[in-house]
């Protein structure tokens, strides 16, 4: 007997707020070892309850929420100060982005993706060489591209692109 997969629409994406707090940080704690980062001491633990508080203050950052108000994905963002002071634009820092292990394959990394790039300002994202969700690759796959590489990390860049007619008026 094969079950139907679950449909996208079951998923409800909102801002994330400072009560999202716990939710956000299971699910840090569950693709913790994919990112990797560290979170098995109490100082790691309150640094990254820090971070969460940080970007939910922020009001960039969302969540997917699957029924019984369970929070299935974050897109952890905030201000990214350093490119908005060199190139005067609203660009957003993604942190984390993150989809627990029952709700992955039902489009839930690709909505929280597009919720924060319709805020149209650039996104820009550091990704660890060892990480090991292919996060290089998912994010290029929906227009990121490596801005800089180095020995232990690898940044990203997306930009939004206006339709061509937007160009032309």
């Amino acid at each position: 007997m094969t079950t139907a997969p679950k449909e996208e629409s079951a998923v409800e994406y909102r801002k994330a707020n400072d009560v999202d707090v716990r939710g956000i940080f299971a699910i840090l704690q569950e693709v913790a070892p994919e990112i990797p980062v560290s979170l098995n001491t109490p100082e790691s633990q309150e640094v990254m309850r820090g971070i969460i508080a940080e970007c939910c203050a922020s009001r960039e950052s969302w969540v997917a929420v699957g029924t019984g108000g369970t929070i299935v994905g974050i897109a952890l963002a905030k201000p990214d100060i350093l490119e908005r002071f060199h190139h005067e634009n609203g660009a957003l820092a993604l942190r984390y982005v993150g989809v627990s292990s029952s709700s992955r394959r039902h489009g839930i990394f690709h909505g929280l993706m597009e919720k924060l790039k319709a805020k149209g300002v650039p996104l820009t994202a550091t990704v660890l060489n060892d990480n090991q969700s292919g996060m290089v690759d998912r994010l290029s796959k929906i227009g990121f591209t490596k801005s800089k590489t180095a020995p232990k990390q690898v940044e990203l860049r997306w930009e939004h692109t206006p339709p061509a007619a937007a160009k032309r008026a």
